[in-house]
């Protein structure tokens, strides 16, 4: 295992929206063959989500092809349900 100290959370965002986006990039998802990303949830990851969305609105990423999954889920609660996290990550 490696460990990589940072100075402060917002660093620790950029760096890992930055592995993200290499991993996105260097795998060149297709339609047969897309990205399959893990989304956790709470606050935590946040900051990161921030990050990717800047890069996608920059255009240095593109989520064409990547699949995500939550990676927590509340049983029994549709989509659309304010509540669950399928709604507050869209």
């Amino acid at each position: 295992m490696r460990v990589i100290i940072l100075k402060n959370a917002d660093e620790v965002a950029r760096w890992s929206a930055y592995q993200i986006t290499k991993k996105i990039l260097k795998f060149k998802p297709t339609r047969e063959k897309p990205f399959v990303l893990g989304l956790p949830t709470g606050s935590t990851p946040l900051a990161t989500y921030r990050e990717l969305i800047n890069l996608y609105n920059e255009g240095i990423l593109s989520f064409e092809n990547v699949v995500t999954f939550n990676m927590d889920e509340y049983v029994g609660l549709k989509p659309e349900d304010p509540q669950s996290y399928h709604y507050f990550i869209k």
